[in-house]
């Protein structure tokens, strides 16, 4: 029962039930002599299964990620977290406003960080779009609650993008004379950080977090059924590379 259970759930929920609903169609079209309709029902069929399993899902990720190592030391007198997404409005323990799953990879490591090092923690993100909250002060809420002294926590909260992370955080550690800055971001957003961060003329050290892929990664039988977390790592993936390609000619 256990297995069954594990079979068809994933045809119940998207994308499974769109891709199930498609195979219906194009059979149904098929019967009724429609082979266009066969046709484009299966390719999409086909393009949504195949971006739902976890092997092709990791693909965009493994180009991203490969290659990031986690340093053993720390020589750094700045730690330069940015930020992932927010919950902006939502109620939560001590406040209105909760990082979303990447962001909360982030701060916490850039909390672990401090706390091995001493050293104090830029937080960068600000407004994206006029109907959202300010990132930045919902994260340093959450690292005091950590238990990070307020004075340990600068923000930078002008920032809508990654280049402006890398901006304004650069001209904070001019002001203030940082120079081993600890750069703090998920692995599949490193590449994408890193050539922000030149094309401004910062150097820093990376430090990648919540690494979706890693080398030797084993599969399973349930990795190759569609699930929305695939589709959502590859869709993740996808964005990264475009998001660095449109970086190395735009600044």
């Amino acid at each position: 029962m256990f297995y069954i259970k594990k079979i068809i759930t994933p045809f119940i929920l998207p994308p499974g039930i769109f891709i199930l609903v498609l195979g219906i169609i194009c059979i149904w079209s098929l019967t009724k002599k429609r082979p266009r309709t066969a046709l484009l029902s299966f390719a999409m069929s086909f393009v949504l299964y195949i971006f739902s399993i976890g092997p092709i899902a990791d693909l965009p990720m493994r180009g991203l990620e490969s290659g990031l190592k986690i340093p053993s030391k720390f020589d750094t007198d700045v730690i330069i977290m940015l930020s992932g997404g927010l919950y902006g409005y939502s109620h939560d323990l001590s406040g209105i406003g909760a990082p979303g799953p990447f962001t909360m990879e982030r701060l916490v490591t850039a909390a672990r960080v401090h706390f091995k090092t001493g050293a104090p923690i830029i937080v960068s993100g600000g407004q994206v779009y006029e109907h959202q909250a300010v990132i930045a002060p919902a994260v340093k809420r959450f690292l005091m609650d950590l238990g990070i002294a307020e004075k340990m926590i600068i923000l930078e909260s002008r920032s809508r993008d990654t280049y402006e992370n890398a901006l304004y955080s650069k001209q904070i550690c001019e002001k203030r004379e940082f120079s081993k800055p600890v750069l703090v971001t998920n692995g599949y957003h490193m590449k994408r950080s890193l050539l922000s961060f030149k094309k401004v003329g910062m150097t820093v050290t990376p430090l990648a977090c919540g690494l979706m892929y890693w080398p030797n990664k084993k599969y399973g039988w349930t990795s190759y059924l569609p699930r929305a977390d695939h589709f959502r790592t590859a869709s993740t993936g996808l964005h990264e590379w475009i998001g660095l390609i449109y970086y190395r000619y735009r600044y």
